[in-house]
């Protein structure tokens, strides 16, 4: 009977035993699933965030960098997420407007995952034409927008301006200064539009040194005649043509003034134009008088013609000017008006810090001019990997 009881004890002993080491093991890889599954979570967590990130202000996106691990970590409770961007070539750093890889990384207690999402940007859904970061002032009733007008800040109409579009106002408080004369298709958002200032896209575009960089590398020569001093006065009859090339050419100026019968020519046959006005912070002169005439965007829009703006002075047009190019003057707070006097004829966006329009300008909208600077957002595109289920180290 002692035999046997001892003989039942053992078999119960190591029956008991084994399985506490089954609950001890199920017990251990629950515990390393719910890690695997916890660490998912948290670098999905990652791609949302900087989908986020990279939505309010394109250039604070997290980079690869050169750590290893690359990217960069954000800690909280037991876990962390590590995140970077890279273009699709797998190039770095990314610069926006380009398409993107988001990868991310989740960790917790010691075990990872790591994600690749594919993005893109998505432009804000207004077709803008007149854009006043802060302020717009429209005087008379002869004016007339072909597309949307929008600000963050206020709006003054002086009289009943044609406004084919809607009017948009974007963030709390943005509104009519005072009730304008006249109806109009209004919108009320509840977020301002995030525009990056010329510093910020000439930064991303020309990532050796930005403004001061494509004062010593620009294609001033290519024009006819060529650009001396970073400068273009034209009197009387006078003529200067900018031409484009494959990929862009990239002018720098100083100042701009055109009076009586001159012609300016966008030259655009070749590629686009981006003509860039700095130094940036500085006073200069950039005017249109009497009958200055370009090549019309709309006769080649896959080919644009931009002016970006970052000098303190402002940008004026009289007469019976017409200005066949994007103009982009925001850089900051500081930035000088855009003021369009007489009957200049606009193709394409104009996006200033502050604008007024007196007597009968025309502003015509031109589709896809900056929708990169836009305040779209960055979201998923089409791709999704799980590019590794291994226990971080």
């Amino acid at each position: 009977m002692l035999i046997s009881a001892l003989a039942f004890t053992v078999i119960i002993a190591v029956c008991l035993a084994g399985i506490g080491t089954l609950c001890v093991s199920h017990y251990s890889r629950a515990s390393v699933d719910g890690d695997f599954a916890s660490a998912l979570n948290l670098a999905e967590a990652g791609v949302n965030y900087e989908f986020r990130k990279i939505s309010q202000n394109a250039a604070n996106a997290d980079q690869k960098g050169g750590a290893n691990p690359p990217g960069v970590t954000y800690a909280f409770g037991s876990g962390a997420f590590r995140v970077y961007c890279t273009n699709k070539d797998g190039s770095v750093p990314w610069v926006a407007p380009n398409n993107l890889y988001v990868i991310s990384t989740g960790v917790v207690n010691g075990v990872s995952r790591t994600v690749k999402a594919s993005a893109k940007g998505f432009g804000a859904t207004a077709n803008y034409a007149l854009f006043g970061v802060a302020e717009g002032i429209i005087n008379g009733t002869a004016a007339t927008v072909n597309g949307d007008v929008g600000t963050d800040g206020f709006f003054t109409f002086n009289g009943h301006p044609s406004v084919v579009g809607n009017v948009n106002f974007n963030g709390p408080g943005s509104d009519w200064q005072s009730p304008p004369q006249g109806a109009y298709s209004v919108n009320h958002f509840p977020s301002p539009l995030i525009w990056p200032t010329v510093d910020t896209i000439a930064n991303q575009k020309f990532p050796g040194g930005g403004l001061a960089w494509v004062a010593t590398h620009n294609d001033n020569a290519l024009a006819t005649p060529p650009i001396v001093g970073a400068s273009i006065l034209l009197n009387g009859n006078g003529t200067a043509t900018l031409h484009g090339k494959a990929g862009g050419a990239n002018y720098y100026l100083h100042s701009l003034i055109c009076n009586g019968a001159v012609t300016v020519v966008f030259d655009n046959a070749a590629g686009p134009i981006n003509i860039w006005v700095g130094p940036s912070g500085t006073a200069g002169n950039f005017i249109f008088n009497g009958g200055t005439a370009a090549i019309k965007m709309s006769q080649d829009a896959t080919k644009e013609v931009r002016i970006y703006g970052a000098t303190t002075n402002d940008y004026i047009l009289n007469g019976n000017a017409e200005l066949d190019a994007g103009l982009y003057d925001y850089n900051g707070p500081s930035s000088g008006r855009v003021i369009f006097n007489g009957s200049p004829a606009t193709y394409g966006w104009v996006v200033a810090n502050k604008f007024t329009l007196n007597g009968t300008p025309v502003i015509y909208y031109v589709p896809n001019l900056y929708y990169q600077d836009t305040g779209g957002y960055y979201g998923f595109d089409n791709s999704w990997q799980d590019l590794n289920t291994s226990v971080y180290n």
